[in-house]
């Protein structure tokens, strides 16, 4: 076959097909991986900009001395990128971008790439920000398990929920195993009914336990006091039903028609719970994750400068906030895409795929910085953290009746 036969056969093949071919699964979650990496660093240094002391909330700079935490971060998300791109520029070498070249030393190339983003964060040496990299991994195991430690919660729960949105990420993971254990090439289209219809929503799930586990440890610590925890758990909890019936709707198959639920029922019943965790995880975002006030009705918020807004605010302008709600809205409710047949590219293809992973990565970098704001205002109001800046407050908007 000459290069012309080639190239016209790669042309006819579908869409589908070529984006999996020019950019496939493994090169796929290792670029979310490092996307996550560098929007923390930007994270850091932005709100360190702002006087947020974050090294002192994630109990980080008791273990380090040197330069602050987001130049280290930046550190290894260009390392991680310098590896990523010298990986993927040979493998569209070695391929010309064709689903007809797939073979083993591609999948090697590309299963490479995705081997080196954990051994960097593994290698013994005392370089390239040991502890900062050994803390990450402990920090992983922890919570893993569902652990909560006291000292570094606020670390731990950030990290936790960051996970949440790395499920789908997740779930092409176990895909790619599944494929390398079955003999399939990953480096060409994924096989998403690798391991069985119930293998990945059970793996999605995970996370989200991970995290209920976390709400009720906590609620146990408070003596069974605190219902806000309990409250939080319920928001994961409601997580569980889409997973499962979304699993149900993917095995349905026209024999079981005459069964108690039929199609549409469980369409119906699959946005319903949709459209239920959506609402309370955008109420939770607003209301107690970054305790704006724009649900809450109370005499104290009416005389707010800024209706919806609170009275301390650290980032310029409200209108940031007022953005960060609408936005945060949207992406909460990017599962509608699904629902209608003229959007059929996110959820049958793979470039629809990758854009909702995407979409959600945007959300939560966007939760992140509110978050994190938030409960530097909690904590260094109760006085709880010894302020380790000079002067914390500068740059700070309080806002005056």
């Amino acid at each position: 076959m000459d290069q012309q036969q080639a190239v016209e056969q790669v042309v006819e093949l579908p869409v589908d097909v070529l984006f999996s071919a020019y950019f496939p699964l493994p090169y796929r979650a290792v670029s979310t991986f490092i996307i996550g990496v560098w929007a923390w660093a930007i994270t850091l240094q932005y709100l360190t900009k702002l006087h947020i002391d974050v090294e002192s909330l994630l109990r980080f700079n008791q273990q380090r001395s040197g330069p602050p935490l987001y130049r280290s971060v930046y550190e290894v998300a260009a390392i991680l990128t310098i590896v990523y791109t010298i990986s993927a520029t040979l493998f569209w070498m070695a391929s010309n971008g064709s689903a007809y070249f797939a073979f083993l030393g591609l999948d090697i190339l590309a299963l490479s790439c995705f081997v080196a983003v954990p051994a960097i964060f593994f290698y013994p040496g005392i370089a390239f920000h040991r502890s900062g990299r050994y803390r990450f991994l402990r920090t992983m195991r922890r919570i893993m398990f569902g652990g909560l430690d006291r000292d570094t919660r606020f670390a731990d729960i950030l990290v936790a929920d960051a996970l949440t949105s790395y499920t789908k990420v997740i779930g092409d993971m176990w895909i790619m195993a599944c494929m390398v254990l079955s003999h399939k090439s990953v480096a060409s289209m994924p096989d998403r009914t690798c391991g069985g219809k119930y293998v990945v929503p059970t793996i999605i799930a995970i996370p989200y336990l991970i995290r209920l586990r976390q709400c009720l440890t906590d609620y146990l610590r408070s003596g069974a006091r605190d219902t806000t925890h309990l409250l939080n758990a319920i928001k994961y909890t409601t997580t569980f039903p889409v997973i499962i019936l979304s699993a149900v709707q993917r095995s349905y198959s026209e024999s079981d028609d005459g069964s108690f639920l039929g199609a549409l029922t469980l369409y119906n019943l699959w946005v319903l719970c949709m459209v239920v965790n959506s609402l309370y995880s955008f109420y939770w975002d607003v209301t107690k994750d970054w305790d704006l006030t724009m649900f809450k009705i109370s005499s104290k918020n009416a005389n707010l400068p800024h209706k919806g807004l609170r009275s301390i605010l650290y980032f310029p302008s409200p209108y940031i906030y007022y953005a960060a709600v609408f936005v945060d809205f949207i992406l909460r409710f990017t599962w509608s895409l699904k629902v209608s047949p003229h959007l059929y590219f996110f959820n049958h293809q793979e470039g629809g795929v990758f854009a909702l992973e995407m979409m959600e990565l945007l959300r939560r970098w966007i939760w992140l910085f509110l978050r994190v704001e938030t409960e530097w205002i909690r904590t260094t109001g109760s006085g709880r953290l010894p302020v380790a800046m000079s002067e914390a407050g500068t740059g700070l908007h309080e806002a005056k009746d």
